[in-house]
Order: C-alpha cells, then structure tokens, then sequence
C-alpha cells in the first residue's frame, strides 16, 4: 500500500528531492548492469576459448595413452601415473567490478616431477605426463571462468531486480503521489485567487 502524504508544499518538495535521487539511482543501476554484462559477455569468450584449448590437449593426450598403450601396456603407465605427485595450490582472491565482488581462485603451477626410472618407460610417457598436467591446469581455469560467471549472472539478476523495482513501482509512485499534491495546491491556489477576487469586487 502506498503511503499516503499531505498535500502540502513540504511535502511537494520532499517527493521532488526524492524522485531526483530516485532517478539519478536508477541510472546508476543500468549503468552497472551494462558493464556488468560487458563483463560477463568477455568471460564468456575466455571460456569459449579456454574449452578449445582443453578440448585439443585431451586429444592430444588421448593419441599418447595410445601409443603409450601400445608401448608399455595401459597397466604399467598408471602405476606410473599413480606415483606422480603434482601439487597445485589453489587461493581465493576477491575481484571487484563495480562493487560488486567476484570470488576467483588463483592456483600456483608446480612443475611435473618425474620420480619414475627410465627402465620400462619411453619418451611417449613422459610426453603424456606433461600433457595432462597441462590438461590438469586447463580444468582449473575453466572451474575459474565458470565459477566467475555464475558470479557476475547472480549480480546481473540483482541488479536488474533492483532497477525493475525502481523503474516500475517506486518512481511510478512518487510521481503519482507529486502530482496528486501539486493538484491538490493548484485547485488550492485557484479557489484562494477566485475568493480574493470575489472579495476585490465587492
């Protein structure tokens, strides 16, 4: 339920003050839903691209666990892969756009340590291991990217849910309750110079 105001001059310029700032925070709002989605729409490139990337590397490690199949014998190479410590750090650091912050995640690359023998292993595995170490990172990235815009799309949808509001119910309403005062004070105004006249007349 709207509130209801005396039509009062007071009044009339408290609603004026408050359609201005009203207004000018609406504004604001589109303005940040717009670099928001300007935001949004690069990270969705970088992820496009990043997915490529991924996709030819797991390729590429796929056309190696064959021929590294071949080779030693797909049992032999994950025991081998097993005893591979690859250790990633990963850290959360806050990215703000606009006010609105973006958890990312900031992972440390650690170089691929070989602690097997090169008895039973040839050129194939170590090529293998260095590719999906890299695939490793490339998932990273994308749980990042991905993470990122799921981000930006919530602060989106409350932007926008905030704009709507404002465009939609609470201008409309100051405006309303504006103009019903200032036709309020104008019949006002008319009666009292009708009645002075009456008066100068008589």
């Amino acid at each position: 339920m709207s509130k209801k105001y005396l039509p009062t001059k007071t009044n009339l310029i408290q609603l004026q003050n408050s359609l201005k700032v009203t207004r000018q925070g609406h504004e604001l709002l589109e303005k940040k839903r717009l670099i928001l989605t300007k935001e949004l729409e690069k990270y969705k490139g970088k992820l496009e691209e990043r997915q490529k990337e991924t996709k030819t590397i797991i390729e590429e490690g796929l056309g190696l666990v064959r021929k590294v199949n071949i080779d030693i014998g797909i049992d032999n190479f994950t025991n081998i892969a097993n005893g591979v410590k690859i250790d990633n750090y990963i850290d959360i650091k806050n990215l703000t756009v606009m006010g609105t912050e973006i958890p990312q995640a900031v992972h440390s690359k650690e170089e691929i340590k070989r602690n097997y023998g090169f008895y039973g292993t040839n050129s194939s595995v170590d090529e293998s291991m260095i590719v999906f170490n890299r695939v490793q990172e490339k998932l990273i990235e994308l749980a990042i990217l991905e993470n990122t815009i799921i981000r930006i799309k919530k602060a989106i949808e409350k932007v926008s849910k905030r704009s709507n509001a404002l465009e939609n119910i609470i201008i409309p309403e100051i405006e309303r309750n504006a103009d019903y005062i200032a036709d309020v004070l104008d019949e006002r105004e008319r009666e009292e110079f009708a009645r002075l006249k009456v008066l100068k007349n008589k």
